[in-house]
Formats: C-alpha cells, sequence, structure tokens
C-alpha cells in the first residue's frame, strides 16, 4: 500500500484554525399570510352580502319608527340604494325608520361609496398583512389605473382614507352651524349634530339620502344658498377620482392623461349643466327665485347629477329638462371615486374618438398623448352595453308598469342603472315587480363596468390576424 503525500507548508501559506460547533437544529416559523385571487365575481358576492345584510337589519322592528317590521323587500331596495350609493327610496327614510335604521342606512351608503373590498384591503393592512401582487388587483380593483403600483396600494389605501374623511369632516363643519341657527327649533343640539354628520357623509359618497322629511328632498331649502352649495361641492368631490386629486399635487405639467380627461370633462359638464339650466328654466324650475338662488340651484343640480340630491321638484321638469338629466346622469363622474354611471373617462375615450374619425385619423390622440386600442375598443363596449342595458331594463319595466309615463320611467331607470337617485316618483309608485326590476338595475349599474373593466385583458391577445377587408358604412 503506497504512503500518501504529506502536506508541507511552503512560506506564504496560512493555517486556519476554525472552532466545531454542535448541530444546531432550525425550525421556520409558519407565516400566515391572506393570499386572494383577484376575481370579479368575488367583488359581486361580497356586496350582494352586504346588501342583504343590510335588509336583514332594516326590516327588524328596532328600524323602524312604528316598531312595525318594513317588508323585508322594501327594507331590501333600500339597503341596494345605499349600498349601491342610489338614493331611490320607496318611502321617506326619515318618517320610516328610527335611529337605528337611520344609522344603518349611513353605514351601507358609506361602505358603498368607496366599495366594499377597499375597506377590506384598509382592515388586511391594519392587521400588519402586506399586499401582493394579486392582493393590490383585488383590493385595488377599483384603483385599477395608471400610477397606482408606483404609489403602492398601500399608501394610496392611506390616502384614500384620509382624503375622505378629511373631506366628510369639513362638509360637516359647515352644515353644523346652519342646522343649528337656521332650522327649525324643535331640531335639538345633538340631533342637529347628527344631521349634519349623516348629510355631510351622504354629499361626500353621492348617496342622495336625506332626512329633510316628505321626501322632498332639500325643495324646502331652495332660497338657502349656503347648505345647497356646501353639498354640492362635497358632492362634486367625491365624484372626482381620488387619483385625480392625488395627481392634481405635482404640478400641471405632470399630470396624467387620465387627469386631464377628468378635470376638462367634469368642469365642461358642470358648466354646461349650470348654463342649461338657467336658460330652460329659469322660469320654470327656478321661477319666483332670485338671481342668486338660480345661480345656486343650478349648480347644486348640476354637480348633484351623480349623487341625486334635488333643490326642485323634479317631478315637474318639463320633457325637454328631464332628456337633459337623464343624459347627464348616463355619463356620471369620474372612475375609482364615489360616484357611477359610464364614467367621464370612458365619455372622454368615445369623444375623442368620435374627433379622430371625423379628421380622418387612424388613431386616438388627446392632449398630445395616444389613447392605447385596448382601452378605446373597452370604451366603446362599456358604453354600449350600457345603452342596450339601459334599453332593455327600460322595456321591460315598462311592460310591467304600463300605466307609467314614458318619461318617468325612463327618467328613474335611469336613475337606477347609473346610480343617480334623481327621481319622478315613479320608484314609490311602481308595484314589487317594478321595484324589483328596479334593484336590478342599480345592482348591476353599480358592479358592471367594475366588472367589464376587469374580466378585459389590458393588452389584447392576438396570435394571429386575419386578412384586412372594408365595408360600406352610411
Amino acid at each position: 500500500m503506497s504512503e500518501q503525500p504529506r502536506y508541507r507548508r511552503r512560506p506564504g501559506d496560512v493555517v486556519l484554525r476554525r472552532a466545531r460547533h454542535e448541530p444546531e437544529h432550525v425550525r421556520p416559523r409558519r407565516q400566515w399570510r391572506i393570499r386572494i385571487a383577484p376575481r370579479s365575481w368575488v367583488v359581486v358576492l361580497v356586496f350582494a352580502a352586504v346588501m342583504l345584510l343590510g335588509g336583514v337589519l332594516l326590516s327588524l322592528p328596532i328600524s323602524s319608527a312604528n316598531d312595525q317590521s318594513v317588508p323585508f323587500l322594501d327594507a331590501l331596495f333600500t339597503s341596494v340604494s345605499a349600498v349601491s350609493v342610489t338614493g331611490l327610496t320607496r318611502f321617506d327614510t326619515e318618517q320610516t325608520f328610527s335611529n337605528f335604521g337611520e344609522v344603518v342606512t349611513l353605514l351601507l351608503f358609506q361602505v358603498g361609496g368607496l366599495g366594499v373590498t377597499m375597506y377590506a384591503g384598509v382592515l388586511v393592512v391594519l392587521a400588519g398583512q402586506r399586499l401582493g401582487i394579486r392582493g393590490r388587483q383585488f383590493f385595488g380593483m377599483e384603483l385599477v389605473t395608471a400610477g397606482v403600483e408606483a404609489a403602492g396600494a398601500t399608501v394610496l389605501l392611506r390616502r384614500v382614507m384620509i382624503y375622505m374623511a378629511a373631506v366628510e369632516l369639513i362638509t360637516f363643519a359647515l352644515l353644523l352651524p346652519w342646522f343649528l341657527i337656521e332650522q327649525p327649533g324643535d331640531i335639538s343640539g345633538p340631533r342637529a349634530v347628527y344631521l349634519s354628520l349623516y348629510h355631510a357623509i351622504s354629499a361626500f359618497n353621492n348617496a342622495g339620502f336625506d332626512l329633510m322629511g316628505g321626501s322632498r328632498s332639500f325643495v324646502g331649502q331652495a332660497n338657502d344658498a349656503w347648505p345647497l352649495l356646501v353639498m354640492g361641492a362635497a358632492g362634486f368631490l367625491g365624484s372626482l377620482s381620488f387619483l385625480t386629486v392625488f395627481n392634481l399635487r405635482r404640478g400641471r405639467r405632470r399630470w396624467t392623461l387620465d387627469t386631464r380627461f377628468v378635470i376638462v370633462g367634469m368642469s365642461a359638464l358642470l358648466v354646461i349643466g349650470v348654463a342649461f339650466l338657467l336658460i330652460a328654466d329659469s322660469d320654470r324650475l327656478f321661477a319666483g327665485q332670485s338671481w342668486g338662488s338660480k345661480i345656486a340651484n343650478s349648480l347644486f343640480l348640476s354637480a348633484n347629477r351623480t349623487t341625486g340630491m334635488s333643490s326642485v321638484p323634479l317631478d315637474e321638469a318639463a320633457d325637454d329638462t328631464s332628456l337633459f338629466l337623464i343624459i347627464m346622469m348616463f355619463i356620471g363622474g369620474a372612475s375609482t371615486s364615489t360616484a357611477s354611471g359610464i364614467k367621464i373617462g370612458s365619455f372622454m375615450v368615445v369623444l375623442f374618438g368620435v374627433v379622430s374619425a371625423m379628421i380622418g385619423s387612424a388613431r386616438v390622440v388627446a392632449f398630445g398623448r395616444e389613447i392605447p386600442a385596448a382601452v378605446v375598443l373597452r370604451a366603446n363596449m362599456l358604453v354600449l352595453i350600457a345603452l342596450a342595458g339601459y334599453v332593455v331594463g327600460l322595456l321591460v319595466f315598462l311592460i310591467v308598469e304600463p300605466e307609467l309615463s314614458l318619461m318617468a320611467s325612463a327618467f328613474d331607470v335611469m336613475s337606477a342603472l347609473a346610480n343617480c337617485g334623481w327621481s319622478h316618483g315613479v320608484a314609490q309608485q311602481a308595484s314589487q315587480t317594478g321595484a324589483n326590476i328596479l334593484i336590478m338595475m342599480m345592482f348591476v349599474g353599480r358592479l358592471g363596468p367594475l366588472v367589464i373593466t376587469s374580466v378585459i385583458p389590458d393588452r389584447p391577445r392576438e396570435r394571429f390576424r386575419y386578412p384586412t377587408e372594408a365595408i360600406r358604412i352610411g
């Protein structure tokens, strides 16, 4: 057996010595994390569960003002209207519900204004959990747009909650002196505080619920400009996109195209609404009012095309005014806001698409930016589906309620689909079957655009293309 060579130390070699340790056994701790796959049907189920829970609570005897249970379907109508921040009611809220029932409606439209998924995301963040990519997509499903990933879903959720609390508290502080001083003496101090808080939250969340009594909204305050301007401003701020509000701080040159669409579109609709109402209804709905009151009421109505509060009896409006308001309700507010409708972004994309087609451009360009073809197709699809849903819903409603007038039915069906809350009285006059149709319209109007935009991919998946061939148009 050959002898192995021995190691010989050479000049410059270094001998390393280290202590030997006993083997150490480490047991890793399991980290429980919430994993949620972004599925649009989950949001639909959560909203439906909250609406059903609200219907059950509102049907309890404790929720009724006369200790008699409200019929469940009527309570469900109110719950769906509150969660979908519509504002349509089968009966007067103040005269029908007790303080407990009123608080239930307040909580429902507070939750429904920002969206159930957003509050779920806040709870996860407060529990110390981190939001992964799928978690951000799910909890931020109503915030899926440019800038979310850059800001971080957690930071964005915190900003939204702070913004909501700030606007509601400022609105409450501005309304409180009016309720304490200007209202009749039978309203005590605590009741005035409660009414100020209720209407501040209702205005910001575009809910349209009020406790003024008589199902007349703020018709009795038509000559009092202060509450109209305060709640109109709160409703307008609620209908703006939260991302737009945050992006405004970056300076005009750094505004995103979405921010420019929201600012230009919302401002234009506000001005157009005020101008039309002043010209068309100066001697009709605003007859007998001073010019200051006419301007205040025009601003209030134009800003409340997404909220549903009113200072004039809309059931007495002429057909041209009703048709104009139907169009305003259909457009709605901005995405990622408390408002509904087809959203101002979709409307602006379709509008610029029409302009591009008229000038012969093959691409849709706005403010020096080209809009992706996938976004253009999605906007057109959303508008066409909304129009088709409105037509079908109106036809079914007219079949069920043939004794109601066409314009009144068209007005209330659009109010339900656009989650506005303005009414010609059809919601209270309709049968139970007609009321169920309005419930479906409110539900679809609140969740339909969210589901449509979430299931359609952002980028078209093209593995191959077909040959191009033109067809005759016109």
